[in-house]
């Protein structure tokens, strides 16, 4: 039996991130897929996070058809059904939930669109944030 090792990556953010993503394999030839440069999720999407300083945001998903591609030539694709994604990209979610929704695909018609808004509320007692 193999035996089973570990490669690890540090957040390529920027400053000193603690963050680490740990891989595990057991040929090197697992490895020639993964990105060598990784960001944690804080750095790969910092307008997402949540901050004294960014308290809002907003997001839009749209339904959209996702078909199968032809499998032999002159086939037409086929629809699989459809799909949340963010406008102009690819859609993967039949559903999507958070706190207080629930959104099923099969629910609404094509081009439906689902904005989900966050606010941060901070008591009015809250001291001054010198970190955002």
């Amino acid at each position: 039996m193999s035996r089973r090792r570990t490669f690890t990556r540090r957040c390529s953010g920027p400053g000193p991130c603690p963050e680490t993503s740990v891989i595990e394999y057991t040929a090197h030839r697992e490895l020639e897929h993964v990105a060598k440069d990784w960001k944690c999720p804080r750095h790969a999407a910092p307008d997402e996070w949540m901050t004294r300083a960014n308290r809002e945001t907003t997001t839009v998903l749209e339904l959209q058809p996702r078909y199968l591609d032809a499998l032999r030539p002159g086939q037409e694709p086929r629809l699989l059904g459809y799909f949340w994604g963010p406008p102009g990209q690819r859609a993967s979610h039949g559903s999507v939930s958070g706190p207080g929704f629930k959104a099923l695909a099969d629910n609404f018609p094509p081009g439906t669109r689902l904005t989900v808004t966050a606010v941060i509320t901070l008591p009015d007692d809250a001291p001054e944030d010198t970190t955002s």
